[in-house]
């Protein structure tokens, strides 16, 4: 019964009032951040909430993962429609959203497995970042929900970071490496703001302390300052024995490979 409440009664009302409110307030397209896990893709959420541009959404709301056919929609083929974009409109309906934003941004990392239905949905006006990282330190990363397991296999990195390459030429689409974040971190903004159409601020520059997303459920502890201690991990002696697995999938050594990502 309630479900059957939030889904003909509430989601509608949100979607109705948060689209309406959407309408009068963001000029530009959404931003949306996706990539394997483990990859970067809340940390530059949180780098780019800096922006007073950006109303940046710090929970990954899933909304780009599930889709339903849209029985408005007209036309022989069926058109899709995330099954809860009222996710979305929820938090922009919660915000006191100051006037110097022009878009949202959302983070999911499975964004990156549904770029054709976003582009779709969105009539091509969105702007996509694709975060890739060296799949040696994706596979040895631990999540803080399972601390215990390797949150990512070989399969789901090479099958995650071939989707998002496969559209790389799109102008939609703007592929980055969590490698040039860290250690060419202001040329790799200034990219990013070209890419998006927006100015590399001051607030940006100093985006420690100015970003309002500084927790999120991916990390042990609150957002740190960039550092290069977080490249290469992989090489500690503790891998050793996960790396030799991770290096005998012969998928991975290729794309690794193809990425310039050095491989012995």
């Amino acid at each position: 019964m309630l479900n059957n409440f939030k889904k003909f009664i509430t989601a509608p009302l949100l979607t109705f009032f948060g689209r309406r409110r959407a309408e009068r307030i963001f000029r530009d397209p959404p931003v949306l951040i996706g990539g394997c896990g483990r990859s970067g893709t809340s940390l530059l959420l949180s780098i780019l909430a800096a922006h007073p541009q950006v109303l940046a959404i710090p929970t990954e709301t899933g909304v780009f993962s599930n889709w339903e056919t849209d029985p408005a929609a007209a036309g022989a083929s069926p058109a899709w429609r995330p099954q809860r974009m009222d996710r979305i409109y929820r938090y922009i309906l919660s915000r006191s959203i100051p006037n110097t934003v022009t878009r949202y941004c959302e983070k999911t990392p499975s964004n990156v497995r549904h770029i054709e239905q976003i582009l779709n949905f969105f009539q091509g006006r969105v702007k996509f970042i694709h975060l890739i990282r060296d799949g040696r330190d994706v596979m040895t990363s631990v999540h803080p929900e399972n601390p215990e397991t390797y949150w990512v296999n070989p399969e789901r990195w090479v099958s995650d970071v071939r989707t998002g390459l496969a559209h790389r030429a799109l102008p939609q689409l703007l592929t980055i490496k969590y490698e040039d974040l860290i250690l060419q971190h202001q040329q790799t903004m200034q990219q990013v703001c070209d890419f998006l159409e927006i100015e590399y601020t001051p607030a940006l520059k100093s985006w420690f302390e100015h970003s309002d997303v500084r927790k999120n459920r991916a990390w042990f502890h609150p957002l740190k300052q960039l550092h290069p201690s977080s490249i290469g991990k992989w090489k500690q002696e503790k891998f050793r024995s996960r790396v030799a697995e991770i290096m005998r999938d012969g998928e991975v050594v290729k794309l690794l490979r193809e990425l310039n990502y050095p491989v012995n």
